[in-house]
């Protein structure tokens, strides 16, 4: 049914919003701001929303940003069969698509739709015959527009959510999107970059959204060098911050950093660099494990070769960076990201 097509455009119910209204809008702002994860931020502004709607159900799914498929980020009150329903394709065509996507972030009810509710296939085939009468869906969208997810609300009997509920609800869409965005934080700090920067999110399965500049080389051939490299500094976990360099197969150098965000989403940034200081390979090397406390006996015996040499290493390395001491070559080595990943493993 594509309702949309026909120009048939959903009303939005706007009212003045009473005071607790207003609480519950202020309280759901407070929350998604705080700390503690997004399941558990979830779960207290569901509790807020039920001064306002009363419900029996509740579903807030996000949008995966690599593949679209749709997950579950907190559910109650809808059997197993009818979350898998709406977490897939066929919902979002046939309820999704249709109603709420023009009204984006701005709730319909079952009673607002422009056409007979059990002429759905949604309304008529899943939620009915599971006793959710009425309710209210709003679709979420994230920063720039992108499809976050969607949140879902039915009420035990056929009495429809207020306009007043509605209204406040659309208040704290803005709020939901991000909080059911993983890349919410990836691309606040992707803004910050310079613009010759590439910015990369990583989520916690190791698919990858590019989010500035263009996809950096073999990232996603699980075996390539830099995806070695970025599976070294993430053994490491030497920080939420780590700048590093990384010299790609073909011998060029390039400043990497790698920023964790909350929900163990992971933003690498890559700039193409000149060797810099003039440092060789070895040197790096050198550098490296000098930036991680090792002695010159240490770093001899991890490198296969003579203490001396190393000492005569270590000391070009201080000329090249002009700096007087081996714990000074190990702050800069560190502050400036000239450490190699695979030894800053271990």
């Amino acid at each position: 049914m594509d309702v949309m097509s026909e120009g048939v455009v959903p009303p939005r119910a706007v009212v003045p919003l009473g005071s607790q209204a207003l609480r519950t809008v202020s309280n759901v702002a407070a929350i998604g701001s705080s700390s503690g994860s997004v399941e558990d931020r979830v779960n207290l502004i569901l509790e807020e929303l039920k001064a306002l709607v009363p419900y029996g159900a509740a579903m807030l799914a996000g949008t995966d940003p690599s593949g679209g498929t749709r997950r579950s980020v907190v559910a109650s009150g809808y059997s197993r069969r009818l979350r898998e329903y709406m977490l897939s394709a066929q919902f979002r065509l046939e309820m999704l698509d249709p109603f709420a996507h023009e009204l984006e972030q701005w709730p319909i009810r079952e009673c607002d739709l422009p056409v007979d509710p059990l002429s759905v296939r949604a309304i008529a085939e899943h939620l009915r015959p599971e006793g959710h009468t009425e309710g209210m869906l709003m679709r979420l969208v994230g920063k720039g527009g992108a499809a976050a997810g969607f949140l879902i609300i039915s009420v035990p009997d056929s009495t429809p959510p207020t306009d007043e509920a509605i209204t406040a609800i659309a208040h704290v869409g803005g709020v939901l999107g991000n909080l059911v965005d993983p890349l919410r934080d990836a691309r606040w700090l992707s803004s910050m970059l310079a613009k010759d920067q590439t910015a990369v999110a990583i989520l916690p399965d190791q698919s990858f959204v590019t989010l500035q500049g263009t996809d950096p080389p073999d990232l996603a051939e699980p075996a390539s060098s830099l995806r070695r490299a970025l599976s070294h500094v993430s053994r490491a976990a030497i920080g939420a911050d780590v700048p590093f360099t990384w010299l790609d197969d073909e011998g060029r150098w390039f400043s990497c950093r790698l920023l964790r965000c909350r929900d163990s989403v992971t933003v690498l940034t890559i700039s193409e660099s000149a060797q810099r200081y003039g440092l060789t390979r070895r040197e790096l090397e050198v550098l490296t494990h000098v930036s991680l406390g090792r002695t010159n006996d240490e770093i001899a015996a991890e490198l296969v070769v003579t203490t001396r040499t190393v000492r005569a290493h270590v000391e070009r390395v201080m000329d090249k960076l002009n700096v007087a001491s081996r714990s000074g070559v190990a702050s800069r080595a560190l502050r400036e990201g000239l450490t190699l990943p695979a030894i800053l493993a271990g």
